[in-house]
């Protein structure tokens, strides 16, 4: 059995600007990013203890902290890194215990060791949802995300793992739960297969994800993390660009372990772009 832990970066919400219902509102993000990272189950343990060993030596984790003080997050990261350059950082969000450039590069080497150790299969989806919300009126950039991502693992599975199954495992999310039982992510993904486009075969997932209770999932809520730092770099590489300050020290590894085409590239099989732009970006 393989699990695919998911978490996504940005805002799913598509609402219209109040003053011209033809654009999107100007208080949503850009993008919204849908990540998943692939392991055995086997390797479930190994993986969350990698994990909660790093935070451990270097973010100041202990069993008598609340576990999200020392979260690994992209953007906690990301604004760490800016307050050791001098920028004006969020407190609330910055690790404390990073005090110097070397200790935030330490941490990023430790993640990348984790890519290069377990070589997880990712996948991760980035909906352009200013492009989506004018060619395709109405859409929701959760179903798009989560019907890409559902086809490209299927598809996975009867490739690459035949006779095996897969989870999609995620934290509890209100607003994804509410999604799949209105049914609204996977009309997209069974319209789109009945058309020819995106075919899977689907019974090799369960219907839905598994929404985990963080405080009795230990092991799970350590994995999810990689999901996080996937999407919050794939969002900074399709926003600010994949050799941004945001994207480059995490990228390459990522990149690596990106499920890849029949030509060996991960554009468009693992990353996925949707409206597929007209120039791809630079990811290598």
């Amino acid at each position: 059995m393989l699990l695919f832990y998911i978490d996504e970066s940005g805002h799913h919400r598509m609402a219209p600007d109040p003053h011209d219902a033809t654009r999107l509102a100007a208080d949503t993000t850009d993008w919204f990013v849908l990540s998943a990272v692939g392991i055995r189950d086997v390797e479930r343990r190994a993986l969350a203890e990698e994990l909660d060993r790093i935070k451990r030596e270097h973010l100041g984790a202990r069993p008598d902290r609340p576990w999200n003080e020392t979260e690994l997050k992209g953007r906690r990261l990301a604004i760490t890194r800016r307050r050791l350059e001098g920028a004006r950082a969020d407190a609330e969000a910055d690790y404390a215990a990073i005090r110097d450039a070397e200790a935030i590069d330490a941490v990023e080497a430790e993640i990348v060791g984790v890519f290069a150790r377990f070589q997880p299969t990712v996948f991760t989806v980035a909906v352009d949802k200013r492009r989506l919300f004018a060619e395709r009126p109405g859409e929701p950039a959760l179903g798009w995300a989560y019907a890409f991502l559902y086809r490209r693992i299927a598809l996975e599975l009867e490739r690459d793992h035949p006779g095996e199954g897969g989870i999609l495992v995620a934290d509890q999310q209100t607003e994804h739960e509410k999604a799949f039982r209105d049914h609204e992510l996977t009309r997209i993904r069974d319209e789109l297969a009945r058309n020819g486009r995106l075919r899977a075969d689907y019974r090799l997932l369960l219907d839905r994800p598994l929404w985990i209770d963080s405080s009795l999932s230990t092991w799970d809520r350590e994995i999810i993390q990689l999901a996080d730092l996937v999407a919050f770099t794939t969002h900074e590489g399709v926003d600010r660009g994949f050799a941004s300050d945001g994207a480059r020290g995490l990228w390459p590894s990522i990149r690596a372990c990106l499920d890849r085409d029949e030509h060996g590239s991960p554009d468009g099989e693992g990353l996925v772009i949707f409206p597929k732009p007209a120039e791809w970006p630079a990811t290598a």
